[in-house]
């Protein structure tokens, strides 16, 4: 988001002028700034249960006044965030201004490009800054590999626009494409011949004094929530239904081929599961369904040897040792690995792909038929 009204993030006229909005309606367009967010109403309602106990916190185990006093989400609009993107560890600092009737939440390239989420993906963070600062400490972090990601270890305070990633930077800010635009399109030229036709990038400001403010954009639109409540991603159950839907759709579209998606999907996804589960399988531990116990190799007696109590036996009145009655169980399974073996067949049989990837779809497909080959069963023969 680059513009709002604030009549569509549920913000009237007084309180946008008073978080820094110059506008006289309420339906007036506005540029966002680059640290401002607008989030769901459903998260908004979490957030604000989250202000009640940072307040119940403050007054009842450190002895301070509350801080937030919030009773309606409105009033959480002007107080800061932090936004954090899944497995990293820096924060950016954030001020929540609105709602809106969406599933995700709304923020400046520049935000979203800072904590290195770019729109990649289903999965975001924000919190409130006080609860970032006061219920954090390196002693609640797991000191195993990985353990402090998902962690606001560090706060960027003011986004620089020179230090993002790159993919903000290539966001067009005209506020109408010049002729030179659609005459050198017919040349069917690279995104970076663009820059050469007249359409102004981020990139163009860096530097200047203008490098956040003034973007244009060239298509209105009545209300940022008059999008779709639901994809097929969250309504069909089962990946190879998905991946089949986005084929049927390539097909129809003339932008789209599909050989060259089926070839990028198996090489870069598929595979690379099935690949690391066969790893893992060969690698794996075995589990105690009753304790919870893993074991790197089974014991020699196939059964858990954790000792859960002890009771004195009866005939000699010595105390025995009570092991762990649980079952023993592989911690990966054979359908973890081959669960995308027939839909990457049926994507090199339907759509075909390249030579390189089919080969190695084919090896590896063997390796785990060989892997999980059952043996033949003979009929028991008779010794006479």
């Amino acid at each position: 988001m680059t513009h709002f009204k604030p009549s569509e993030i549920g913000l009237t006229v007084e309180r946008a002028n008073d978080l820094g909005y110059e506008v006289k309606s309420a339906d007036e367009v506005t540029e966002l700034f680059p640290q401002d967010i607008v989030i769901s109403k459903d998260c908004a309602e979490v957030l604000l249960r989250t202000t009640h106990y940072i307040d119940d916190l403050l007054v009842k185990m450190y002895g301070m006044e509350p801080f937030y006093e919030c009773k309606s989400v409105e009033d959480m609009f002007g107080h800061l965030m932090m936004g954090l993107a899944p497995h990293t560890s820096g924060a950016i600092l954030c001020r929540l201004i609105g709602v809106a009737d969406i599933k995700g939440h709304y923020g400046h390239p520049f935000f979203h490009a800072g904590k290195r989420r770019n729109c990649d993906g289903d999965i975001d963070c924000i919190m409130l800054l006080t609860d970032g600062l006061m219920n954090f400490s390196k002693a609640f972090l797991s000191t195993h590999r990985g353990g402090q990601m998902d962690a606001p270890l560090i706060l960027t305070t003011q986004l620089n626009p020179s230090e993002i990633d790159k993919e903000a930077l290539n966001v067009d800010i005209s506020w109408q494409y010049p002729i030179s635009f659609y005459e050198a399109t017919q040349d069917t030229p690279s995104p970076r011949k663009a820059k050469e036709s007249g359409v102004e990038f981020v990139e163009c400001r860096l530097g200047q004094q203008n490098e956040s403010r003034g973007f244009g954009y060239t298509h209105d639109t009545d209300d940022c929530a008059a999008g779709p409540r639901n994809n097929p991603y969250n309504t069909l159950d089962s990946m190879r239904m998905k991946t089949m839907v986005q084929f049927a759709l390539g097909t129809t579209l003339h932008s789209v081929d599909n050989e060259d998606q089926s070839s990028r999907l198996i090489n870069r996804h598929l595979i690379r599961d099935m690949r690391g589960n066969l790893r893992a399988y060969g690698q794996q531990k075995v589990r105690c369904t009753k304790c919870g116990t893993s074991y790197r190799r089974p014991p020699i007696t196939g059964e858990c040897n954790q000792i859960v109590d002890t009771k004195v036996d009866p005939f000699t009145n010595d105390e025995v040792e009570v092991l762990c009655p649980g079952n023993l169980i592989l911690t990966v399974t054979k359908g973890s690995v081959a669960k995308y073996d027939g839909l990457m067949n049926e994507l090199i049989e339907k759509y075909g792909c390249n030579d390189y990837t089919e080969e190695i779809y084919n090896m590896i497909s063997e390796w785990v038929a060989e892997t999980f080959r059952e043996e033949e069963t003979k009929e028991q023969q008779r010794l006479w």
